[in-house]
């Protein structure tokens, strides 16, 4: 399965990759010269929408992908077909969207106290980061994620 370094303007793609089950690492604060040895030395592919950055990892030998559009299932859309990423819905695992670690699922009674008040009432599915302890449920939130996954599967 592909792994992903994505660049420092590709939060939201990092978030949706993470959360199409893909190990994908975000920069935020690292610098290009990290980025690059860690995807040289992980195997990873740098999404990025700068082109010198893109032009660093053609002469490092890191596999990369230049990214030219800010929409999200269009860039989606691309790593589908470029890459033949499975993007799917719902999704075949999902990762946290912030930490990038594994979701385990979570029966309600282990979380109650950690959600918000009434949640409880109206979901029965939970999933919480095995690292930063986030917890996830398939919200309002869903029907929009769902949309733009969808569009990029099929489109």
């Amino acid at each position: 399965m592909n792994r992903f370094y994505a660049d420092a303007m590709l939060g939201k793609l990092a978030r949706f990759l993470r959360f199409l089950g893909y190990d994908t690492l975000y920069r935020s604060e690292e610098s290009v010269e990290k980025m690059l040895e860690t995807s040289f030395e992980n195997n990873r592919i740098v999404l990025s929408k700068s082109k010198d950055i893109v032009n660093k990892c053609n002469k490092l030998s890191v596999k990369s992908l230049f990214i030219t559009t800010n929409d999200i299932g269009y860039q989606l859309k691309t790593l589908k077909d470029v890459l033949h990423l499975e993007i799917s819905v719902p999704p075949l695992n999902t990762r946290c969207s912030m930490c990038n670690n594994e979701l385990i699922e979570k029966n309600k009674q282990e979380i109650i106290g950690l959600i918000p008040k009434g949640t409880e009432r109206h979901h029965d599915r939970f999933w919480q980061c095995s690292s930063c302890g986030k917890i996830y449920w398939i919200g309002s939130h869903w029907k929009a994620i769902e949309k733009i996954i969808t569009e990029a599967e099929v489109g």
